[in-house]
């Protein structure tokens, strides 16, 4: 009975353990980047990524910044495996070059009026940073003597930017099941909307009445298509990395892609979404790769990689081997008057094959003689 309880105290023991263990890692799963841009940048974003190509956000610029107070200074909080950031603003017209950062660590960035930026891993305002608090991203479409919009979330209200699409666009608590959207600091107002802690697309008409969606419904409707790829001998295991330019949508979550399925007749094959109009071919776990391709939208597509630098884009698949280039010989002298050019060499190999089929003939039957 005492072994018993002392192996049930054990077990309890490691449990705990194991719970502050799991405690400390989610802690430790987001951190703050925070950011000081020049003056005429407005609602500055983070475009924010992993050295093996993993992005911490969905679509270019990535996540819109909250002001700091009143301190000038902007955060979001990003995965904790980002080592690369870009900071931008004015629906990206303007952004840095990007800063490599030491994952895992809250980061200041200052952003000079020449684009210049210093990075610090201490704290340059005397001010605190909210905690991490879990989103989901809110889109509204909304009347279009709307000049402003806001969004009641919780006990947050937040101010929604864009608009330019038609989309107005802000992140809100997953702890908001009902969201209320004014606009004109209060002029028109909706009642509260009900919905699930998701991103969500909600469109306000003008007599305020609400319509609620969780597939953005302008999202290009178009149907998957294949990408064909054949690639130098010594790539292995190619991937297809594709996205869409200019707003820079992936298909894939991270670099380097979805692996491509090896056909027989030597063509790599994955499906992408019909949208995409940007491919890289890539191999050797994403070490070597084409340069940026442009195909058509909405086509199956063919990519000859001839090496990293050179790759043809075809709509239609090839058609056999390029047939190879006359040796110097062939073309300095034409053949002799009825000979095709190989008719010789084609009868000595023909002979050598009937020879040495006769010789393994003859040393099979000299073995059964043997047994």
């Amino acid at each position: 009975m005492k072994k018993f309880l002392a192996m049930l105290l054990c077990l309890l023991l490691a449990a705990g353990l194991t719970t502050a263990a799991l405690a400390d890692e989610a802690e430790t799963e987001m951190m703050p980047v925070l950011a000081q841009v020049p003056a005429g940048w407005e609602n500055p974003c983070c475009w924010a990524w992993a050295d093996d190509g993993t992005n911490a956000f969905a679509a270019w610029p990535g996540g819109a910044m909250e002001p700091l107070g009143e301190s000038g200074w902007y955060y979001i909080y990003v995965p904790a495996f980002v080592q690369n950031v870009i900071i931008s603003a004015n629906e990206a017209a303007v952004q840095t070059a990007g800063d490599v950062l030491e994952a895992g660590r809250e980061v200041w960035i200052a952003v000079a009026d020449d684009l210049a930026t210093t990075v610090s891993y201490e704290a340059q305002a005397d001010v605190e940073i909210p905690e991490y608090v879990e989103t989901y991203t809110v889109h509204a479409y909304v009347p279009l003597e709307w000049e402003s919009v806001s969004v009641l979330a919780g006990e947050s209200e937040k101010a929604m930017t864009g608009g330019e699409e038609g989309w107005f666009t802000a992140d809100v608590p997953v702890t908001a099941t009902s969201l209320v959207f004014s606009g004109n600091g209060g002029a028109a107002e909706t009642e509260a909307v009900s919905v699930e802690p998701k991103e969500v697309w909600v469109t306000v008409y003008n007599d305020l009445t609400t319509e609620v969606v969780y597939e953005d419904p302008e999202a290009p409707d178009a149907p998957p298509v294949t990408v064909y790829a054949q690639v130098p001998a010594d790539w292995a295991g190619p991937c297809c990395w594709a996205w869409s330019a200019p707003d820079g949508t992936n298909a894939f979550s991270a670099w380097p892609g979805e692996a491509m399925a090896e056909g027989e007749d030597g063509w790599y094959s994955i499906e992408v979404p019909g949208w995409v109009n940007s491919i890289i071919i890539n191999a050797n776990e994403g070490g070597v790769q084409t340069t940026d391709l442009s195909v058509e939208t909405g086509k199956d597509v063919w990519i000859s990689v001839a090496d990293a630098e050179n790759a043809a884009v075809a709509y239609e698949k090839p058609s056999g081997e390029a047939e190879p280039e006359p040796t110097p010989a062939e073309s300095a002298e034409p053949a002799p008057a009825g000979d095709n050019g190989g008719g010789n060499t084609a009868l000595w190999i023909v002979i050598a094959v009937v020879v040495i089929a006769v010789i393994a003939a003859a040393v099979v039957v000299s073995k059964k003689k043997k047994k």
